[in-house]
């Protein structure tokens, strides 16, 4: 899932997340609740609404990893996203980097799947 607040940066990210083999939802309005149920990896520009829609997302789903995609990545917003984190990619990127940062945090999500209550229960059935 991908928060952008800039059109032209988040569909360039949606088509690129895409060509690297990934599910993309490029968010253009607040996700649903549904949406954020859903997603694995939410990626957020922290300057714009990012700090609170990773709260939000984390509330709704604990075990989607957030990468935090920006120009400059100040201390003050990386200290907020700081518990929820998974990555970081510092614009501009490169797709490798992208990429890299996404199956990061594909491996955090993994991680707190599996020690999450119930994750056992999951992993048997």
């Amino acid at each position: 899932m991908i928060s952008e607040p800039h059109e032209s940066v988040r569909q360039m990210l949606e088509r690129l997340v895409m060509r690297l083999g990934h599910e993309a939802v490029a968010l253009d309005a607040q996700p649903t609740p549904a949406q954020l149920r859903s997603a694995d990896v939410l990626l957020v520009e922290p300057a714009s609404s990012g700090v609170s829609l990773a709260r939000t997302a984390r509330a709704a789903n604990p075990s989607v990893a957030i990468v935090c995609a920006g120009v400059a990545l100040a201390p003050a917003e990386m200290t907020q996203l700081e518990p929820n984190l998974a990555g970081t990619v510092t614009k501009p990127f490169t797709p490798e980097q992208l990429d890299a940062a996404i199956q990061q945090a594909l491996a955090h999500r993994d991680r707190l799947s599996a020690n999450s209550p119930g994750a056992a229960v999951r992993r048997a059935a």
